[in-house]
């Protein structure tokens, strides 16, 4: 017997039979019909009415081109809305193939609204840093260049190994912070927050402030070892400002990170190679946040899915001013998902740019572990469902 709903209701004499039977069960007569008369009070539908006008101005999503350099596409603001209260920003974008062409989404919660998004924005300054190399030198390989301290020849480190110890926090040349600050030395706060703008579309981002702590190398310069040909000298410096940048702004940037090698040349981020970008598409996979991996492990996929790929940057940190404790959350994952083989259909090529910041107020910043772990399983869960409704394919419906 088929217990599916939609394949009984095939059979419209049953269908029929079973409505006369639940008039009868509830004594319905010419003045009491069990459907004509039933009433909005027992409508499960009921607590939607408020809502109707706004539903009825949506449109289906549609996936359409990746939008050009430095347009905002249309982010559907309501599309996050199953997110917890405490994820404050967010964007996903959701990416898919039609014809040869790499066809976007974008959903968002405040997706536009600037907010310190704390060491997530460390990869800003090194995509600028290897987007003059490339442009400058587009012969140079990265592996052949290294930072050096003009004042003290002794002090000098592998460019693709300052990258990655940014990311990793492993400290093998400095912290994280003093590299994220030395990587901002080559061009000025003002050419840089400008750069951003330019990529994003978004005039409202703020990008001209550091991480805490002096550059690693307060004036450092980048050098081809073999030719010892100097690449790029550290700019003239200025007072700092704020890091203050969008969910949006951070999505588009890991988006044209990740998909750089499938956008049409319009759309890809200028001056940039592939293989010197992927010095710092090898630095994101190491990042010590791995919000993604429980997903995909907690969803018991992890063995299953083939090709992946995870970039991502965390950003953590508590505010005084605000009184709260946040963390930040920037990714993108691709994988191919056997599971619609299961349904007699081919797999599915899954691939998504996200960043989330949650926050939650703490009554001590002097002891905020309590909040901090509720913050930290928080971003688990919600990348969680996410990768979930990418997986069930709900996250592109209505």
């Amino acid at each position: 017997m088929n217990n599916n709903p939609l394949e009984q209701a095939k059979n419209r004499q049953q269908i029929f039979d079973n409505f006369i039977q639940i008039e009868q069960k509830i004594g319905a007569n010419a003045d009491k019909l069990a459907f004509l008369d039933r009433g909005i009070h027992q409508s499960q539908y009921q607590k939607n009415i408020s809502d109707y006008p706004r539903f009825l101005t949506r449109k289906p999503l549609q996936y359409s081109s990746y939008p050009s350099f430095g347009k905002i596409p249309y982010i559907d603001e309501e599309g996050l809305n199953f997110l917890h209260p405490q994820i404050q920003e967010a964007c996903v974008c959701l990416g898919k193939f039609e014809a040869g062409e790499l066809k976007t989404i974008w959903l968002g919660r405040n997706s536009l609204k600037t907010a310190q998004f704390w060491s997530s924005t460390k990869i800003i300054p090194v995509l600028n840093t290897l987007t003059q190399i490339d442009q400058q030198f587009p012969q140079s390989h990265i592996n052949n260049l290294e930072i050096k301290d003009p004042k003290n020849t002794t002090i000098k480190f592998p460019l693709d190994l300052a990258i990655q110890d940014l990311v990793t926090y492993e400290e093998q040349l400095a912290t994280s912070n003093a590299l994220a600050a030395l990587f901002k030395r080559f061009e000025t706060r003002a050419n840089l927050e400008k750069w951003v703008q330019k990529i994003t579309g978004n005039l409202n981002l703020k990008f001209q402030g550091d991480y805490g702590e002096v550059p690693a190398i307060q004036n450092p310069i980048i050098v081809n070892r073999e030719t010892q040909t100097i690449l790029l000298k550290a700019t003239s410096d200025s007072p700092k400002g704020e890091n203050l940048v969008s969910a949006y702004d951070l999505t588009r940037l890991i988006s044209l990170i990740g998909w750089h090698a499938y956008l049409p040349s319009e759309s890809q981020l200028p001056n940039l190679q592939q293989k010197t970008l992927n010095s710092l598409i090898v630095a994101m996979g190491q990042d010590t946040a791995r919000y993604m991996d429980v997903a995909l492990e907690t969803l018991g996929i992890e063995q299953l899915i083939t090709t992946p790929v995870i970039l991502s940057k965390m950003g953590f940190g508590d505010s005084e001013t605000r009184q709260t404790v946040e963390a930040c959350y920037m990714a993108f994952v691709q994988f191919i998902d056997p599971l619609p083989k299961a349904k007699g259909k081919s797999a599915e090529f899954r691939t998504l740019a996200l960043t989330l910041r949650a926050v939650i107020p703490v009554a001590n910043l002097k002891d905020y572990s309590p909040e901090a772990l509720q913050l930290d399983a928080r971003m688990a869960a919600e990348v969680t469902e996410i990768i979930r409704r990418v997986v069930a394919e709900e996250l592109d419906q209505l």
